[in-house]
């Protein structure tokens, strides 16, 4: 019997490497350009440093004949440039993302880049307080400026290292411009 169980787990791990063998292997290469969206809106008066930004992949990325990532897949990034700390009362005016990775399943592919928005300065607002207060009020409106990055808004990221993932399946017909030369291991 226990000749018989000894077969088993052998023929199981056997088994297990024809099957690991048999996955196709692709690699994405450091610098293949990924499109992404905002899964949510972000803002100068409540985003502070150091706060995650949630991100989605906006189309599928195929290499060759293979997709390794597919659409809506989650993309993680972090607060660049904000507030200090969460609840500080100063409007730095601008929000910028640093994008760090997609996260696939486990994995974690590393990506660079990141988007910003410095805000704008509301005209009406400059008149409307300028007439009001005078100078005075002109300094006010124009220190009221808010960057925002909106939910959807597109955000362009690169691959920070070569990463070999396995095909996920055939390639989707989508943009050519996700379409990058395969590279198989």
């Amino acid at each position: 019997m226990n000749h018989w169980f000894r077969g088993l787990v052998l023929f199981a791990l056997l088994g297990s490497a024809v099957a690991q063998s048999s996955v196709n292997f692709v690699t994405l290469t450091k610098g293949t350009s990924i499109k992404l969206r905002m899964a949510q809106t972000l803002t100068s008066k409540h985003a502070y440093v150091g706060e995650r930004v949630e991100l989605m992949v906006a189309e599928d990325v195929n290499v060759g004949d293979a997709l390794l990532v597919p659409k809506d897949t989650r993309v993680l990034g972090t607060v660049h440039v904000g507030k200090a700390k969460e609840g500080d009362k100063n409007n730095p005016h601008q929000v910028v993302i640093q994008i760090d990775y997609i996260r696939l399943g486990d994995r974690r592919i590393p990506l660079s880049g990141k988007h910003s928005d410095k805000g704008k300065v509301d005209k009406g607002k400059v008149v409307a307080t300028t007439i009001l207060f005078g100078l005075s009020g002109l300094l006010l409106a124009m220190d009221a400026r808010t960057g925002q990055i909106n939910e959807g808004a597109e955000v362009d990221a690169i691959v920070a290292e070569d990463v070999a993932l396995p095909a996920l399946g055939p390639a989707t017909k989508v943009a050519e411009e996700t379409e990058v030369p395969p590279t198989t291991r």
